[in-house]
Parts: C-alpha cells; structure tokens; sequence
C-alpha cells in the first residue's frame, strides 16, 4: 500500500507558487479545481494511493483582541476553507485537521522595536510523524511511504520507519527541493512544470 502524507499549508503554498511562476494560476480561487489527486497519481505513476491531507485549526488568543487586519486575515482563511475542503474530499483525499493555527507576536523589530501579530502553524508535524510511525509498525514492508513536506523535523521519522525496512518516498515541487528530506529518503520525485501544466485548466 502506498500512502502519502501531506502537510497541507506548506503543500497548497508550493503548489500555488509553482502554478504561479509557471503563469499557470491566475488567482487561488482557480486553485479549487486543480486536480490533487490526478496530479499525485500521475507522478507517483499509481492509481491506488491513500492521500492524507494534513490541515491546522484557527486558535484566536484568549486575553486579548487581535488587530482587525489579523481578525480579516482569519476570516479569509476559513472562508476559503469552506471552499478547499470540499474540493479535496471530491478528490478522494481523506482530511485531517491536526494542530492548530495559532496568532501570536512577532520578535522586536531591531530598528524600530515594534511587534506585529503572525499566524504560526503548530503541532501538523508532530500528527503526520504519528501517523507515519503508526503505519509502519502496524504493516512493516508491505507499505511505501510519501511524504509532501518540506518539514526538516519529519527527518527523524523518516529513520525510523527506514529501520522497520519500509520504502520512503519524499515528494516535492521542482523548484522546492528540501535537499535534506531528499537525502534521508529513499527516493525523491519532483513534480515538474511539465506535470503541472498538464492538469492546469
């Protein structure tokens, strides 16, 4: 069984940087039809794949208010979420919310001193290395493993499952090598401009 993993925000920003560059993408809104799960299939030459999309919660901070740009970059953000999650179950792509999206302030600027408040991701990657290790341990050899991540901290897992004898895949944009993924992993497979032109609408 060949099952991919893939850390969703990191993905989807790749994906609409790639389609982008390649002026293939016009807005994110044309993003809601791209097919995934074609895509992945095509490149991973398969058509039996178990895709997990891994996605965070938004957590506001209890204590105080966060400014009002940051309450309508919210909003943007699950508005848009109503939208991409359909779209993914449409492709048969399973999706699992796992840590959450949390507000919080920047470090002092050096020069003027001044914070701003950024959305941080959290805890994605701790639930997709779980969900790896599970899977290896439970089906052993008989499982290939994708990892869609340019998350460094997955490196550890990918040893561990690679002492339980089992295949590593890392998946990436052509232009979006994480070299060290690349080099743990049993074998990488970029996705070329070729592939994402040939699915783009």
């Amino acid at each position: 069984m060949i099952t991919v993993y893939i850390d969703g925000e990191n993905f989807r920003k790749n994906l609409v940087r790639s389609l982008t560059d390649a002026q293939l993408l016009v807005s994110e809104r044309n993003l809601l039809a791209y097919p995934i799960r074609a895509l992945i299939e095509d490149v991973l030459e398969s058509n039996s794949l178990s895709l997990n999309y891994y996605s965070s919660k938004i957590k506001l901070p209890s204590g105080y208010e966060p400014s009002q740009s940051t309450l309508q970059q919210v909003q943007l953000i699950r508005e848009y979420s109503r939208h991409w999650v359909p779209s993914l179950l449409s492709q048969n792509i399973n999706y699992i919310k796992a840590g959450n999206l949390k507000v919080r302030s920047s470090k002092p600027c050096q020069t003027c001193h001044t914070t701003q408040e950024i959305l941080q991701e959290k805890g994605v990657d701790v639930r997709i290395a779980l969900d790896i290790l599970e899977s290896a341990y439970e089906t052993g050899q008989d499982n290939v493993i994708v990892i869609a991540s340019s998350d460094t901290d997955l490196c550890p897992v990918v040893h561990k499952v690679q002492a339980k004898v089992v295949r590593v895949i890392y998946l990436c944009f052509a232009t979006q090598i994480n070299r060290a993924l690349a080099a743990v992993s049993d074998e990488t497979v970029a996705i070329s401009e070729g592939k994402l032109r040939r699915y783009a609408s």
